[in-house]
């Protein structure tokens, strides 16, 4: 951080950029990709995968650390995100973060919204915005819950619907012939080790590998 610090010093300015997605998935992967581009100019990025939620992230935290430590030495500070839930989804955290960089004199920049905290105006769009992402938040989750107890109430059957017939007859057979470990019938297959117990334990099949292959076949012919 000293070799970080020297150098802006010379320069007078920093700009720290820091990216966030909830997962690894393709579409938060997309999504990450979205951020990197546009925070391209930084002269830091941090980059993390955990939930907006969680208070405690590390790169959230280094970040922070570093500009702040910037800002003590007298160097023009800037923290950017792509978009203020990036940086938190509790409009309290939001809060306090942004008077925490206000009180160490780091401007905070939303690229998406067009928002920068270094006036009065500014952090009082940036604590608006920020409160109505975390009240959009809740009403999708009500929306999510109120559909799901409607569903229940319906008698719709909820969760994962199960792997096709001619799929556990392929995971069947290959298990009781023997032809590879449990860990590559799930690479082969696409699914969890625990799905394809649960197929087993499901048609009765037993984990040492003993019922014969023909009562299996009759099991689906019933």
């Amino acid at each position: 951080m000293k070799n970080i610090i020297k150098q802006h010093q010379t320069q007078g300015s920093i700009t720290i950029g820091y990216a966030r997605v909830s997962s690894a998935d393709n579409r938060q992967e997309l999504g990450l990709t979205v951020q990197k581009e546009a925070l391209n100019f930084c002269d830091r990025l941090y980059i993390e995968k955990e939930s907006g939620g969680n208070q405690e992230r590390p790169q959230l935290q280094r970040a922070l650390t570093l500009a702040k430590a910037c800002a003590n030495q007298g160097i023009e500070t800037s923290l950017v995100v792509y978009k203020l839930d990036r940086l938190t989804r509790k409009m309290l955290h939001l809060s306090a973060l942004i008077a925490d960089l206000t009180s160490h004199h780091i401007r905070l920049q939303s690229l998406h919204e067009q928002i920068e905290t270094d006036s009065l105006t500014g952090r009082f769009f940036c604590l608006m915005l920020g409160y109505v992402a975390e009240w959009e938040l809740q009403a999708i989750s009500d929306r999510t819950k109120d559909g799901l107890r409607k569903a229940r109430e319906r008698g719709v059957r909820l969760g994962n619907k199960g792997l096709p017939k001619t799929k556990q007859r392929q995971i069947i057979r290959s298990y009781l012939k023997q032809e590879m470990p449990i860990r590559e019938m799930a690479d082969q297959f696409h699914i969890s080790t625990a799905t394809i117990y649960s197929v087993l334990r499901r048609n009765n099949i037993r984990i040492n590998r003993k019922m014969n292959l023909k009562m299996v076949d009759k099991s689906w012919k019933k």
